[in-house]
């Protein structure tokens, strides 16, 4: 198993479907938010969460506002729940807990 793979799987089970925590933006892009969740890259993966809005049939679904110059900003925390993983990229998908 390659040190990524490792990685991903505890990152998995300590992120586990359903868990919530409180998370701080890196970035925000038009689609979503990214949130930190304390590993590194390796390997071009980023090994983040992320809220998106993109691939979500209702925009409002993920928490965030549909216009986009309410979102929060880079440093902010928010308070998150994952709801999935996108193993392709190793990524985790988030919502926001209301």
């Amino acid at each position: 198993m390659s040190d990524i793979d490792k990685q991903w799987e505890n990152l998995k089970n300590k992120f586990y479907i359903g868990y919530k925590f409180y998370g701080e933006i890196t970035r925000v892009k038009p689609f979503g938010v990214f949130v930190y969740l304390g590993y590194q890259v390796i390997d071009g993966y980023k090994l983040s969460g992320i809220i998106d809005i993109a691939t979500k049939p209702d925009c409002d679904s993920s928490g965030l506002p549909t216009d986009t110059t309410l979102w929060p900003k880079v440093g902010q925390r928010l308070h998150c729940k994952v709801i999935a993983y996108r193993e392709y990229n190793k990524e985790v998908d988030l919502t926001l807990v209301k």
